[in-house]
């Protein structure tokens, strides 16, 4: 989305600012990103982590010539890479921007574009036509700190609700490890190896749905959470889970405020392209978002793809305390976070196990 800022103006870009929270100036946004970018990808001596982020831009240059400054800028500032494509052939641009991705991927997400996303929308008199894609992907791989025993993992019960119960393989281990609670919650954070990257995890002390949990949970309470966390001795049980999703993020991201960049009518991208008439205009088609990730004994692996398709965080304790139980037997958030910049990379929650398939690596929705 920051790609698509820097070239915003008007409306399309104060919907952008608010809701994204990107600095007014474009110079400022590019520098905290090379900054973080920088940090997240910092070199692990050991080599027990991998994170990589990549981005690219794909360009048809039929209907919209694109300024040689904004092409510039997003191939030095993002570091990504230039595609020059065809849209009308879509078979093998789609098939192109999936290899693209699956590589970034480690193969673990192959499609993220389809070829329904480059169809022309254009009837007499009207040219509407697929005319930039941009991609970023985010891959991350890493071993706990303290790992789970495989011989401890066992069949276990999730409470789905307070009602529904399912069968599910539990991880398990008792650790010297940051945990916190307070009225309703309890958190905890499981360490990856060298503690450059932590998965943070929220569980409520009742059993409560997704919904009510997130719509409860704030973020000002994770930050005091992980404020007040300390080392404890804590017994976790947690489950193995492989998921995937494909997300179209449009009609969220609407109702968070962005409108005019979707409007074909309205979007003000005009730095990224040479007006040919007061009426042609480059607006966002559709956005997609793609996760998967592997939780297991080891550690952790996870990738991400977003495409944008445009048209045209002490007090001591007794020597050995009775050990905290943190038993993610009922619905959990979950997420993975820099911990020097307390930055998300990934989030997600684990609702239903029934829905979630470690062979086959997928969840029904």
């Amino acid at each position: 989305m920051a790609i698509s800022y820097i070239a915003s103006g008007g409306d399309t870009r104060e919907e952008l600012q608010k809701v994204f929270h990107f600095p007014v100036k474009n110079e400022e946004l590019l520098k905290d990103l090379a900054f973080l970018r920088k940090q997240l990808q910092k070199a692990d001596k050991h080599k027990r982590i991998d994170v990589t982020m990549a981005n690219s831009t794909w360009l048809d240059e039929t209907h919209a010539d694109f300024q040689k400054d904004y092409v510039n800028q997003v191939q030095n500032a993002f570091e990504a890479s230039l595609h020059r494509v065809k849209f009308k052939q879509k078979e093998r641009v789609s098939d192109a921007i999936n290899k693209w991705v699956s590589d970034k991927t480690h193969g673990k997400i192959q499609r993220s574009v389809h070829p329904s996303d480059f169809v022309s929308r254009s009837h007499p008199g009207i040219v509407d036509e697929p005319a930039l894609v941009t991609v970023n992907t985010v891959y991350f791989k890493a071993d706990w700190g303290s790992r789970f025993d495989k011989d401890s993992t066992q069949e276990r019960t999730f409470h789905i609700d307070k009602v529904t119960m399912a069968k599910t393989l539990m991880m398990h281990q008792q650790s010297l490890l940051r945990y916190s609670e307070n009225e309703k919650l309890k958190f905890l954070e499981l360490p990856y190896i060298n503690d450059l990257y932590s998965m943070y995890l929220i569980l409520p002390k009742d059993i409560i749905g997704i919904p009510e949990l997130i719509k409860n949970v704030t973020t000002d309470q994770i930050v005091e959470l992980r404020r007040r966390a300390h080392g404890h001795e804590v017994d976790v049980l947690l489950p193995k889970f492989e998921m995937k999703s494909h997300l179209g993020v449009k009609d969220t991201l609407a109702a968070m405020g962005v409108n005019a960049a979707f409007s074909n009518q309205k979007a003000d991208f005009d730095k990224m392209i040479i007006k040919k008439a007061e009426t042609f205009r480059i607006y966002i088609s559709e956005i997609y978002h793609d996760a998967w990730i592997d939780v297991h004994e080891e550690g952790t692996e996870a990738a991400a793809a977003t495409s944008t398709v445009h048209f045209s965080f002490g007090c001591s304790a007794p020597a050995r305390p009775m050990p905290a139980e943190f038993h993610a037997d009922h619905p959990f958030l979950f997420m993975i976070v820099h911990n020097e910049s307390r930055s998300i990379l990934f989030a997600g929650w684990i609702s239903n196990p029934k829905e979630i398939a470690p062979e086959s690596g997928h969840v029904r929705k």
